[in-house]
């Protein structure tokens, strides 16, 4: 009889030792695709504000060509650029830039609002699996102190 209280209680210390190597093999795996999931927003968020940085750059250089030919076929045609028609044709010119500029801006903005929705998903699920994985740590702890308790109470007797 004490042969087989030693023997299981030998078994369920090996039981929650391995259990809590797997639990903790695992929670490193969990903060490392955290960290993983943490530096690929921060890629696509970096590579997604270069590319509206490069539209808005050629944006701009279209806009400043726009204007030099409009300046240009007004100065020919005798029209000044600082009032009437000639005011009214670039300021509307730059009003569609900067309402085009502003559409960019936002397209940008929903995209990384999704990448970010995205990473705290992702870390909310791995938080979960990790809180679950502490919790199945603790009932296999508390478990093994019972079966520790029980066994040692049956040897004793």
């Amino acid at each position: 009889m004490e042969v087989v209280a030693v023997g299981a209680l030998a078994a369920t210390a090996a039981s929650t030792i391995y259990s809590k190597r797997n639990s903790d093999i695992q929670s490193k795996q969990i903060k490392k695709a955290n960290e993983a999931a943490q530096k690929s927003y921060d890629l696509e968020k970096r590579q997604a504000e270069l590319a509206l940085d490069e539209q808005r750059r050629k944006n701009l250089n279209i806009l400043n060509q726009q204007l030099s030919t409009y300046k240009a076929r007004l100065g020919a045609a005798g029209m000044s650029t600082k009032q009437g028609s000639g005011s009214a044709l670039l300021y509307n010119t730059e009003k569609e830039h900067d309402i085009e500029d502003k559409y960019l801006q936002e397209q940008a903005n929903i995209s990384l609002e999704a990448l970010l929705n995205g990473i705290e998903s992702t870390k909310t699920r791995n938080l979960l699996t990790l809180s679950s994985l502490n919790n199945e740590k603790k009932a296999s702890q508390w478990s093994l102190l019972t079966d520790l308790t029980s066994g040692t109470r049956s040897l004793l007797k």
